[in-house]
């Protein structure tokens, strides 16, 4: 009986062996399997068409993303950080940008995660050297990408008619009314949504050093933007603000602020932000004040 009971055990010990490298052997064999591209990004087909269609050059893809940390902790996705408008040009070629590239091979419904170093990402999505702090640990971006739809160049420039009409419904919805929306329309083309009592005419003349604060925010409320501490500007001079803030600026006088919505032909227009924070055509909002100016004498 003794022997019978040490048989069995040793049979039992020997099955449960047996059952949990099975179990092993079956993870091992379901863990994602990623290919490596020698631009230096990893890459896995999740689920893909029938459509077959090749890659023709200059050709735009419309696009779901979403950026991950290592940990799958969400930070950007397409739909909530670029209005449902992503767009790529497509570019088998390109060695600089890794979903240029890796688009190229995919068809529309084709759906794909990519794995890229979390420095390299930053610098080829963002164009910024800078790693955000939920990042600097990781080793790894995870990027999920779905292809919507793959457009001409011709399509994807008559797009631009309905983008347009897009952004306009966006802006006349932040308000209660039209008439709301029609009386907040400034002549330069933004729209204000609080306006300053009104005064002499401001200070603020051409070549003037202008000390200001300012906030940049989606029409959701979502910040994107604050100036630096101390900021300034010579008031007038190219390329120190995006046009629509030259433009409130000169509709303002030292301590005054406002609130207003500037359309994306006084922001970042049709290509957006050069950073890829702000989606082509998007409408924006900025609160300004203008803390100083002061004269610059014999300018």
């Amino acid at each position: 009986m003794i022997l019978r009971s040490i048989k069995a055990k040793k049979i039992a010990v020997f099955s449960l062996f047996i059952f949990l490298f099975f179990i092993q052997a079956c993870k091992r064999n379901n863990r994602p399997h990623f290919s490596y591209n020698n631009l230096g990004y990893y890459y896995q087909l999740i689920s893909f068409s029938a459509n077959t269609s090749t890659y023709q050059p200059n050709s735009v893809a419309w696009i779901d993303a979403t950026f991950k940390t290592q940990s799958d902790s969400i930070f950007w996705d397409s739909r909530n950080n670029f209005n449902d408008n992503f767009f790529i040009q497509i570019d088998s070629l390109s060695t600089n940008n890794f979903l240029k590239n890796y688009v190229s091979k995919l068809a529309v419904s084709d759906s794909a995660c990519l794995m890229i170093r979390t420095k390299d990402f930053y610098k080829q999505q963002f164009n910024s050297d800078k790693v955000s702090f939920f990042s600097q640990k990781d080793t790894v971006v995870k990027v999920n990408i779905k292809v919507r739809k793959i457009m001409s160049a011709s399509e994807y420039n008559n797009r631009t008619v309905d983008l347009l009409k897009q952004e306009a419904e966006q802006i006349e919805a932040y308000y209660k009314s039209p008439q709301d929306f029609e009386l907040s329309r400034d002549s330069l083309g933004f729209y204000w949504i609080e306006k300053p009592p009104p005064s002499e005419l401001p200070v603020t003349v051409y070549k003037n050093t202008v000390k200001l604060s300012y906030t940049g925010t989606f029409l959701n409320g979502r910040i994107f933007e604050r100036s630096p501490d101390n900021f300034e500007v010579s008031y007038g001079t190219p390329d120190q603000l995006i046009k629509g803030l030259n433009y409130v600026i000169k509709r303002l006088k030292k301590g005054q602020n406002a609130k207003i919505i500037l359309p994306s032909r006084l922001a970042f227009g049709e290509n957006g932000s050069t950073n890829g924070i702000i989606a082509p055509y998007t409408p924006l909002i900025y609160e300004v004040k203008i803390i100083d100016v002061k004269t610059n004498d014999g300018v």
